[in-house]
């Protein structure tokens, strides 16, 4: 289970550009429109496999088995930090536990001692938390994304040509 337990405050689509971009002058859909974007950058950053802005995540992992030691791979691609690492050995209690980090292809994993116990994972994954340093490409992409979810256009959102190939674009190889 992996849980997004803080997030950046601000958006790298502004408000004001979504509603330039929509051509609309009025506040009483503000709140509306920033769910939009939220929901438009949430799209795209599942489409590439990586978050964009820096997110807190906490991921909980499950084993029934005992090994002497445990790789686990993080979910999130661009793990910045790991924050801490604790065996779960009842939700009132949470044990700390030494680790070492590898990079396992284009993501991160945890190395643990053995244990029985769910393993509770607390890290920091994402692009950058500077919006002005995101590419163009993928602000477009939001825009596009955001546009088509507020207009309900026919689209189905991803297949635009142009949303696609940025998709595609940042989307991490893999090399079998």
């Amino acid at each position: 289970m992996n849980i997004i337990i803080e997030q950046a405050k601000n958006r790298f689509l502004d408000l004001l550009t979504f509603k330039s971009h929509l051509r609309l002058e009025h506040d009483h859909e503000d709140e509306y429109l920033k769910a939009i974007i939220d929901m438009a950058t949430e799209i795209l950053e599942n489409s590439i496999g990586k978050p964009i802005l820096k997110k807190k995540y906490k991921y909980i992992h499950y084993s029934s088995e005992f090994i002497s030691s445990k790789k686990i791979q993080l979910p999130a691609a661009y793990v910045q930090n790991v924050v801490s690492v604790k065996k779960i050995i009842n939700e009132n209690l949470k044990e700390k536990c030494p680790y070492t980090t590898e990079i396992c292809g284009n993501k991160t994993c945890v190395i643990t001692n053995g244990s029985r116990y769910p393993i509770e994972i607390k890290y920091i994954a994402g692009m950058t938390d500077n919006s002005a340093e995101i590419s163009k490409d993928l602000q477009f992409a939001v825009l596009q994304i955001a546009k088509n979810i507020y207009e309900c256009s026919e689209e189905d959102i991803l297949e635009s040509k142009y949303v696609k190939h940025i998709i595609d674009l940042h989307r991490p190889m893999s090399i079998n």
